[in-house]
């Protein structure tokens, strides 16, 4: 009996071993053991903001992807994705703009019973530029021409310096900013965004910039018009107005474009001189429209008014001073000036009525077509500009035909 136990035992034991090494057989044949590659694997980027702030930037292209080959089980390879890896690139790794290579972390893959068995690339060749940020002045040339009766204010940038961000080689290379306005017929304020021009130390310029540096110019022009002195009244009798001073005699006002366009001039409030006989001088306010400012213009003017009394000057004309115009000349007729003087009273400043002198009246008188008889005739002079003479003189003309001569005698 216990022969047969023993036996039974030995063959139990075989029967267990017989089942186990064909299931391993099923197993290995219905789900062996095999390679898999997952490509694109994605990458992520550890400390991207590390590269900005060291003024590092790639030349080169990055990759976004590896390809990993895992091994295991094919019902477990079978269930593997891109997405269930962990790998990783750190750009920390860079130390200076000589760096060649970066390394990929090892990848991890979140799945069991799967081994990783490489990956490719391990580390990728890259091509670095370091860049650099520093602050240039801004130089402002301008080629702008005015519409007639406008001035030029001001040009001014908003910013006179702005900073350029670059490669560290380019950004060390600049020599000079500028910016250029050109404007023709300019009547009006302007504020403009301009591209700058960047030129290096040889003064060449410099054109492959990653963005083209901008300032905001600010353009302010004014209107220059005559200032108008406006008056009331009268100067007392016999005075007369010499010399009108104002200060400034012109203006200049900005304001919309519109409305100075349509302004001619800046008239004064109002000065009485009613009666004035003497010396005027005031300070008078400007009547400037709404909407319109005076630029570097006082709201007041001066105003300085000379006058000067008019005095009378009487000239005696004696008769062989008056020349006698369009006289028969064939000897029929006989004139004479009856009016042995006259006196020609003048009226205006004192230094207008001596400077008359009476070779320069020139008086005359017109007989033309008269016949023999007494004739009243005006006397013609030919007065001064600035002196006023008082009233009109007349002369009388004596004409008469002339004796006739007897003829001679002969002898014999």
């Amino acid at each position: 009996m216990i022969n047969s136990l023993k036996k039974d035992w030995k063959t139990k034991i075989l029967a267990i071993c017989v089942a186990i090494i064909f299931w391993i057989y099923v197993f290995n044949v219905t789900n062996p053991l095999e390679n898999k590659t997952i490509y694109n694997v994605p990458i992520e980027f550890k400390n991207g903001s590390y590269l900005d702030e060291n003024g590092y930037k790639f030349k080169s292209t990055i990759i976004s992807s590896i390809d990993i080959t895992v091994r295991g089980r094919h019902e477990a390879l079978e269930k593997v994705t891109a997405n269930d890896f962990n790998i990783s690139l750190d750009y920390s790794q860079v130390k200076s703009a000589e760096s060649k290579k970066l390394i990929f972390s090892k990848p991890v893959c979140n799945k069991k019973d799967v081994s990783i068995v490489s990956y490719s690339p391990e580390a990728i060749d890259v091509q670095l530029t370091r860049y650099k940020e520093s602050t240039f002045a801004v130089e402002l040339k301008s080629n702008i021409t005015m519409k007639p009766g406008y001035v030029l204010l001001s040009k001014s940038l908003l910013s006179e310096s702005l900073p350029i961000r670059d490669e560290e080689s380019l950004v060390d290379s600049i020599g000079s900013v500028v910016a250029n306005i050109e404007v023709k017929d300019m009547d009006r304020d302007l504020t403009k965004q301009l591209q700058c021009t960047v030129y290096n130390k040889e003064g060449k310029e410099i054109k492959n910039l990653i963005s083209v540096p901008t300032v905001t110019v600010k353009v302010e022009v004014a209107k220059e018009v005559p200032v108008f002195l406006v008056t009331k009244g009268r100067l007392a009798a016999d005075y007369v107005e010499t010399l009108r001073v104002i200060d400034p005699v012109k203006a200049l006002i900005t304001g919309p474009a519109d409305t100075l366009a349509g302004i001619a001039e800046i008239k004064t409030e109002p000065v009485n001189i009613e009666k004035i006989s003497g010396n005027f001088s005031d300070s008078v306010p400007l009547i400037v429209p709404e909407s319109v400012k005076l630029v570097n213009t006082p709201k007041d003017i001066t105003v300085n008014i000379n006058v000067e009394k008019l005095v009378l000057r009487d000239i005696e004309v004696l008769n062989e001073d008056i020349s006698i115009l369009n006289a028969k000349n064939d000897g029929t007729l006989a004139y004479e000036i009856k009016t042995e003087k006259l006196t020609l009273q003048y009226k205006g400043r004192q230094a207008d009525v001596d400077a008359i002198k009476l070779e320069n009246l020139k008086p005359s008188v017109d007989v033309a077509g008269l016949a023999e008889g007494v004739h009243r005739l005006p006397l013609i002079i030919t007065s001064p500009s600035q002196a006023k003479l008082m009233q009109q003189a007349h002369v009388e003309v004596k004409i008469s035909k002339t004796p006739e001569t007897p003829p001679a005698e002969k002898k014999e």
